[in-house]
């Protein structure tokens, strides 16, 4: 998404609004053609007045949504792209047009069977017109259930019927993806129960904001309270650690916080609250939690984060010091001795920007030539050299090879 947005196709990728203002429908409107080409369809313009269900302006915040700009991509820019770019800048195109194309019209019958004292009730459809479904010929599973015909019956008709049961398992909550986490972030008025919480969840969007969610979930990776396996979200020990620690108190837990803070924070605005007695409680807030939290994390059992760490630590090892023997282990943009500081000894990651392999660095701290491949010279042409660690404890050239 991003290197689409870079390439100039699509708009400003970090949103999660769902709407556009009249001046997007009207820059889209004029680009219709560009866009309809690009599928390869002769399509008709029907729908050319602005719908609340697209376009909005009260409910677009910083940004609008994805949409794309008025540059196409030509056949040989899209074989550049990789299978997933493709089928992104696909997706938000189809989803702009479908904007401007017929509704979709469904016959829907419904039909009441009695059985005993229980009435039951099946609904069936039947399309009278494609519409904008014609974009998206692949339908998911839900869509095809959801588009079942009924058989023929007459009003009074007795009809033989059938009792089946059927064995499920019920599967836990699929995990988030940063997606999916940004949108929960949003309707977080969904985890709460009170009802006067949710309604301010509801106005206020949830945690956040449009521009800091995504900050948000980049900060709890970074600090690896979270990190991403197989696109998926996964919290880490030290994670689970952070969530025991803070699970007593309720209010820093819930999206409830928020709520009554922008409760708050509007009595203020209609100068029905105080200022500064917002921030004299939320100043004692902070003291209860320095004073609470500590005793909670005493009582924490760190042997589960602990041996992560340990294996972490051994996945880093890549040799031994060549002063004190002691283990070598990447560091944030070098190799260093875990003895430091009595062991100052360190490595850089890089010889003439090229970064070099784990099998470079071994054979480097074992005192051995080593061959670093790819260099490039000045006029950006690749060679190879072959180095070693010289007297001052810094990589020294040897000599080129090919």
């Amino acid at each position: 998404m991003q290197g689409l947005y870079e390439a100039k196709l699509l708009s400003y990728p970090r949103t999660d609004t769902p709407f556009i203002t009249e001046n997007e429908f009207a820059y889209l409107k004029a680009n219709f053609g560009k866009y309809s080409g690009f599928l390869g369809l002769d399509l008709e313009m029907v729908q050319t007045e602005p719908r609340k269900r697209y376009v909005d302006g009260s409910k677009v915040q910083e940004h609008h949504a994805i949409i794309p700009t008025k540059q196409v991509p030509t056949e040989s820019a899209l074989a550049k792209m990789d299978d997933l770019q493709r089928k992104i800048y696909a997706l938000v195109v189809k989803t702009t047009v479908a904007m401007f194309l017929p509704d979709y019209l469904y016959e829907e019958t419904k039909i009441q069977t009695k059985v005993a004292d229980l009435l039951f009730q099946s609904i069936g459809k039947t399309p009278k017109q494609e519409g904008w479904k014609i974009l998206f010929k692949q339908q998911t599973k839900e869509e095809k259930e959801d588009v079942q015909t009924l058989p023929l019956v007459i009003i009074g008709e007795r009809a033989e019927v059938g009792v089946k049961s059927v064995e499920k398992e019920t599967q836990p909550p699929k995990a988030f993806t940063e997606g999916t986490l940004l949108t929960a972030m949003k309707t977080a008025n969904k985890t709460v129960d009170d009802e006067e919480a949710i309604k301010i969840l509801q106005e206020v969007e949830g945690i956040g904001t449009e521009a800091t969610r995504a900050s948000i979930i980049e900060a709890l990776k970074q600090k690896e309270y979270i990190q991403v396996i197989k696109n998926k979200l996964v919290v880490t020990e030290k994670g689970k650690l952070l969530c025991q620690a803070v699970e007593s108190q309720h209010l820093l837990t819930s999206a409830e916080m928020t709520a009554k803070w922008e409760t708050y924070l509007k009595k203020i605005g209609k100068r029905e609250g105080n200022q500064e007695n917002f921030i004299t409680n939320i100043k004692k807030f902070i003291v209860h939690l320095l004073e609470a939290v500590p005793n909670d994390i005493e009582k924490l059992n760190f042997s589960d984060y602990q041996e992560q760490k340990e294996k972490e630590a051994e996945k880093s090892i890549v040799g031994k010091c060549p002063k004190c023997g002691n283990n070598i282990v990447l560091k944030k943009s070098f190799y260093g001795c875990s003895n430091y500081p009595e062991c100052k000894f360190t490595l850089a990651e890089h010889f003439r920007k090229k970064k070099l392999t784990k099998t470079n660095v071994k054979e480097l701290l074992e005192g051995k030539e080593t061959l670093v491949k790819g260099i490039k010279n000045k006029e950006k042409k690749p060679y190879n050299a072959v180095v070693k660690i010289g007297e001052k404890g810094y990589i020294d050239f040897i000599s080129f090879s090919k």
